[in-house]
C-alpha cells in the first residue's frame, strides 16, 4: 500500500511546518513503510525512505495519486479494510495484522502492518501504519503452513476423494532447498531460519487458497495442489514457484541467491497411500538434484525401480566393506622443477564380484547418502598410511614422500581428527607425510566446525590441501581464513590452457595468490607437454595427471618409487 503524501487530509497538512517535520522525524532512517489513513480509511503513503522499494519493487513516486487498496491481495482486501476500520472508532488503539501484498515483479509477499490510531492528534490527525516483511516465526505458526505429520494427512484426504471421484486429481510438489549446509556455513543457522521463512512467506502469497503448504524441516517445503492432477499443469505450476523462489532475498544486510529443486507426484498415477505420494515426489527430488541446481523432474515408475537398484547397492556396498573388494589405487604427484615423485593421491576403487568396476562417481555420493562414507574414509585413511610406511621402509628417497588421501564433508560430522591420529598411531606414519584434502563445498557446508577440525589436523602435524580450486561457492572469501597448506588447480582450469590468454591468466592469478597466501600448488588434470611446460613457467611446484600417470595399483606405484623414475 504504499504511497507519498502529496496533498492535504482531514488535520495533517503535509505543507504545514509542523506536519512536514513530524514526517521528517518519522521517516529519518526508518527500513518501514509508513502509511496515513485519514478518517475515510483512505491510504496516504510516506515515502521519503527506501522501504517501498526494498519491500514491494516500487519507488514511492511510482505511487503518487494511489488512494485504495488496490495492491492488497484480492483475498485479504476486506479483512485489512475491516480491521483498519475498527481501529478507527477508538482513540489510542493499537493493532496488527498480516497479508499479501502484490510486488512489482507481479509475485505477492506477505506484509505485517501495526497501526495507531491518532485521529485526534492535533499535528498527526491520522491512523498511523507501520508496514515489514512479516516475521519468519508469524508465518511458521501460520495455520496456513502445515506440519509434515498435518500434511500427510491432508494428502491422505485428497487419495481417498481421487478414489472416489475418477474426475478428481491433485498433485504434491517436494521442494528442497540447494545447498542448504553450504548456505548456513556461510551465513548461520539464524540466517537460513530467517530465509526458509522468507520462502514460506513466497509460497504462501503464490499458493491459491484451496492449496496446502507444510514445512517438511530443514530446507524442505511441500504444497498439495488441489485439483491439478495433470503433471503438465502441476511443472507449469513448479516452474513459477522456482522462478519466485529464485529471486533474490534481502536478510537483514545480506542479499542472498538461491535456488530450489522440485520433485511432482501427481494422482495422474493411483493411489491407496499417502506416504506413497510423499515418497515418489521425493523420489522425482532426487533425480532432479542428479540433474543438477534449479531443477524440477516428474515421478516414473522408472524412479522407483532405480530406488530399488540403489538400496540393492548400499547393501553391496556393506557387504564390500568386509569382503576386500574395495583397493586403493594412487597417481603420482610430480615436481614442476626437476620431475622428481614426490607422492601419490590415494584414490578409491570398488571392483564388484558380479559388476565389474564401478566408478566412484557412481559409489561415493551413495556412500555419503546411506551414512557409508565414515567407514569407508576410515578404511581409506589406515589403508592409505599403512601403505606409505611400506613404501618408506623399503626404499630410500632424497626427499620424504607423502601421501595424499580425500575428506567428504560428511566426514567432519564425526570427529575425523581422532581417526587421523590413530592411524597414525597404528601404522607408524610420520604426520608431516599425510596430506588430506578437502574441497571447498565440504568446508563451507559447516564453516565452523570444519575450520576448528582442520586447526586440529594442523596441531597433530598433517597438512591440508585445499582440492578443487576454483569450483566452490565463495573461493577467494574465506582462502586466506583458513590452514591451509596447498592449493590444488581444478582441472576445468588447467584443460584450458593454451586456448587463449585469458585462461593463462586465471591460472596464473591463483598461483599467485597462493604463494602471497604461503602455500604451494599443485596443478590436477595435466594431459600434454605444453600444459606441463606453461604451469611449470608459472612457478606452479607440482601436477599430476594422465600426462605423467593414470593412477597405478601398489605396486606399480612400488616400482616407481625404488627406480627413482623422473619424468
Amino acid at each position: 500500500m504504499p504511497l507519498d503524501v502529496t496533498t492535504s487530509h482531514a488535520k495533517f497538512d503535509p505543507a504545514a511546518d509542523a506536519g512536514a517535520r513530524w514526517t521528517d522525524a518519522l521517516t529519518d532512517g526508518s527500513r518501514e513503510v509508513i502509511v496515513l489513513l485519514d478518517r475515510s480509511g483512505v491510504p496516504h503513503f510516506i515515502s521519503k525512505n527506501g522501504a517501498p522499494r526494498r519491500l514491494l519493487g516500487y519507488e514511492g513516486a511510482e505511487l503518487v495519486g494511489l488512494r485504495d487498496l488496490s495492491l492488497i491481495h484480492p483475498d485479504d482486501r476486506q479483512r485489512v479494510a475491516d480491521a483498519f476500520q475498527h481501529l478507527s472508532g477508538e482513540s489510542g488503539a493499537r493493532g496488527t495484522i498480516e497479508y499479501r501484498a502484490k510486488h512489482c515483479d507481479g509475485r505477492y509477499v506477505r506484509l505485517q502492518s501495526s497501526a495507531l490510531n491518532r485521529l485526534d492528534d492535533d499535528i498527526v490527525g491520522a491512523i498511523v501504519v507501520h508496514t515489514r516483511t512479516a516475521r519468519p516465526s508469524t508465518v511458521i505458526d501460520s495455520p496456513q503452513l502445515l506440519d509434515r505429520d498435518a500434511f500427510v494427512e491432508a494428502v491422505g484426504r485428497m487419495v481417498e476423494r481421487a478414489r472416489l471421484d475418477k474426475n478428481y486429481g491433485f498433485s504434491v510438489l517436494l521442494m528442497e532447498l540447494d545447498r542448504l549446509k553450504m548456505l548456513i556455513g556461510s551465513y548461520g543457522q539464524e540466517m537460513v531460519d530467517q530465509l526458509r521463512g522468507e520462502m514460506a512467506n513466497r509460497l504462501l502469497a503464490l499458493l491459491r487458497p484451496e492449496d496446502v503448504l507444510a514445512d517438511m524441516g530443514g530446507g524442505e517445503f511441500s504444497a498439495l495442489l488441489d485439483g491439478v492432477g495433470d503433471r503438465r499443469a502441476a511443472a507449469r505450476i513448479a516452474d513459477r514457484i522456482q522462478k519466485t523462489l529464485g529471486m533474490r532475498y534481502q536478510i537483514g544486510e545480506e542479499a542472498i541467491t538461491t535456488s530450489a529443486i522440485v520433485g511432482i507426484a501427481t494422482s495422474e498415477r493411483p493411489y491407496e497411500r499417502a506416504e506413497h505420494v510423499i515418497r515418489d515426489a521425493a523420489l522425482a527430488t532426487n533425480r532432479a538434484r542428479a540433474r543438477g541446481r534449479r531443477r524440477r523432474a516428474v515421478f516414473q515408475t522408472q524412479m522407483r525401480i532405480e530406488d530399488t537398484r540403489l538400496l540393492s547397492m548400499v547393501a553391496a556396498m556393506h557387504e564390500a566393506l568386509h569382503g576386500e573388494q574395495f583397493r586403493l589405487y594412487y597417481q603420482p604427484i610430480i615436481s614442476l622443477r626437476d620431475g622428481s615423485l614426490r607422492g601419490f593421491e590415494a584414490l578409491l576403487r570398488w571392483d564388484h564380484p558380479r559388476e565389474g568396476p564401478i566408478s566412484p562417481v557412481s559409489f561415493i555420493p551413495i556412500a555419503e547418502e546411506a551414512g557409508l562414507i565414515t567407514p569407508l574414509g576410515h578404511w581409506v585413511l589406515r589403508e592409505a598410511c599403512q601403505q606409505m610406511v611400506t613404501w618408506t621402509k623399503s626404499y630410500h628417497t632424497p626427499t620424504p614422500l607423502h601421501v595424499s588421501v580425500n575428506l567428504s564433508a560428511k566426514q567432519f560430522d564425526d570427529d575425523v581428527s581422532e581417526h587421523v591420529e590413530q592411524a597414525l598411531r597404528d601404522s607408524g606414519l610420520e604426520p608431516s607425510q599425510l596430506k588430506l584434502e578437502v574441497t571447498e563445498s565440504a568446508v563451507l557446508e559447516n564453516r565452523e566446525l570444519a575450520t576448528e577440525t582442520l586447526e586440529r589436523l594442523k596441531q597433530i602435524g598433517v597438512r591440508v590441501s585445499l582440492d578443487d580450486f576454483g569450483t566452490g561457492f565463495s573461493s577467494f572469501s574465506y582462502l586466506h581464513q583458513l590452514p591451509y597448506d596447498t592449493l590444488k588447480i581444478d582441472r576445468s582450469f588447467v584443460s584450458r590452457l593454451g586456448v587463449g590468454r585469458k585462461e593463462g591468466g586465471i591460472v596464473h592469478a591463483i598461483i599467485t595468490l597462493a604463494h602471497n597466501l604461503g602455500m604451494d600448488v599443485v596443478a590436477e588434470g595435466v594431459e600434454t607437454e605444453a600444459q606441463a611446460q606453461q604451469l611449470s613457467g608459472m612457478w606452479c611446484e607440482y601436477a599430476q595427471g594422465f600426462y605423467f600417470a593414470k593412477p597405478v595399483e601398489a605396486q606399480v606405484a612400488a616400482t616407481m618409487i625404488s627406480v627413482g623414475r623422473r619424468w
